[in-house]
């Protein structure tokens, strides 16, 4: 066994007490200064909507109708009545169900916006530990590991972990899978996996991340020689997509098309294109598209990073995740960026080497963690 799988990746008392301190801190500044700049930047329609309705925003809103309705029959949403909830993975929707029964609104809608900021909430709370046992698994010092800690909770797009999105319960849950194949405990593998990829259908293509790891600790030959470790892999890998198909199955025998989750994605005026199409579509349009542009190519940045530092699975997965959306449109590439551990991952590598950017960095994720709440809360489409 290799023997970087020994290695000792619980937390220590000050690592426990930094997170829960970073975690709260963060929060409520998110929630404070995001409502608050709504109260005092926006007018109109949203600028008036109960507390709830301001943090349960956008994908949110295709949750709550996830629980309240289960999945449409037919297109129904949106200006052209030609958009579903088929594009939004189960997961999230269920665990907002669940937590949904802790309070008890007359309105059953502000019990599930309530359940699902509550799941978002819940899931960042776990993914902070779960990156920073990762970091310590791949012997990133102290100093960055706290560091990083603040970065996580002062991300740029860190009002979607207080907002009943996804982007927190796939970065625990994936870094949950590279932990455990960094340490060749393919059973949690397998379980992670298959959460990660009935929480955001990107999460299927982590079969290829496990399998580059599976070849780093037992070689090549070992998987011809169908070897004992070999096979645990295998096994693993065949568990990740059994949700993914099972939601497939599901759609099909629900609205008669098992690749719905993607076909309805015309709705938002997605569609498969050359991705350098997107790139040149955002420096000629400009404003917030070149925004996008520049964020994406930026993430793009510290991909290749991660491949210069020979992180090739992390690398790969976080590839497979920026290039399929932008193959689509520009929209919401920052959010897929910082919604991936291997962004985190890039990030931490680059505070390990050069430890002066750390305090830049912070401020300036501080200072636009703040502004996208506002936007966010404020129903701004750049936000999204």
């Amino acid at each position: 066994m290799n023997p970087l799988s020994l290695i000792d990746i619980r937390l220590t008392r000050k690592d426990w007490l930094n997170l829960i301190f970073a975690v709260i801190v963060s929060r409520i500044v998110i929630y404070a200064l995001g409502l608050w700049g709504v109260s005092m930047f926006m007018t109109g329609h949203y600028a008036e909507q109960p507390l709830l309705q301001t943090v349960c925003r956008f994908d949110c809103v295709w949750f709550y109708r996830i629980i309240n309705n289960g999945y449409d029959l037919i297109p129904q949403w949106l200006g052209q009545k030609n958009a579903a909830n088929w594009a939004f993975m189960p997961l999230q929707p269920f665990l907002g169900w669940i937590f949904s029964h802790l309070t008890t609104f007359e309105n059953p809608i502000n019990n599930y916006r309530f359940g699902l900021a509550f799941a978002s909430n819940l899931a960042f709370l776990f993914s902070i530990p779960m990156v920073l046992m990762v970091l310590k698994q791949l012997k990133i010092s102290a100093a960055t590991r706290s560091t990083m800690v603040w970065i996580l909770c002062f991300s740029p797009y860190t009002v979607y972990s207080s907002a009943g999105y996804t982007e927190p319960l796939f970065i625990a849950l994936v870094a949950g899978v590279f932990l455990f194949s960094y340490r060749q405990q393919w059973f949690w593998v397998a379980i992670l996996g298959m959460l990660a990829a009935i929480t955001r259908n990107l999460g299927v293509f982590l079969v290829f991340p496990v399998l580059i790891i599976a070849i780093q600790h037992y070689g090549i030959q070992s998987f011809f020689r169908f070897k004992t470790p070999a096979l645990k892999v295998l096994a693993a890998i065949w568990v990740i997509p059994i949700g993914f198909f099972g939601f497939m199955t599901y759609m099909y025998f629900h609205v008669g098309d098992a690749l719905a989750f993607g076909h309805i994605q015309i709705a938002w005026g997605r569609q498969l294109t050359n991705p350098f199409h997107w790139l040149m579509f955002g420096f000629e349009t400009g404003g917030p598209k070149l925004y996008l542009t520049i964020m994406a190519l930026l993430a793009f940045a510290l991909n290749i990073y991660l491949v210069v530092r020979k992180y090739y699975a992390e690398a790969l997965f976080m590839f497979i995740c920026l290039i399929l959306p932008l193959s689509s449109s520009l929209n919401a590439m920052p959010r897929y960026a910082f919604g991936l551990y291997p962004t985190f991952l890039g990030l931490a590598l680059l505070v390990e080497r050069y430890p002066s950017i750390k305090t830049p960095m912070l401020c300036i994720f501080s200072a636009a963690s703040t502004f996208i709440a506002i936007g966010f809360f404020g129903h701004q489409f750049f936000t999204v």
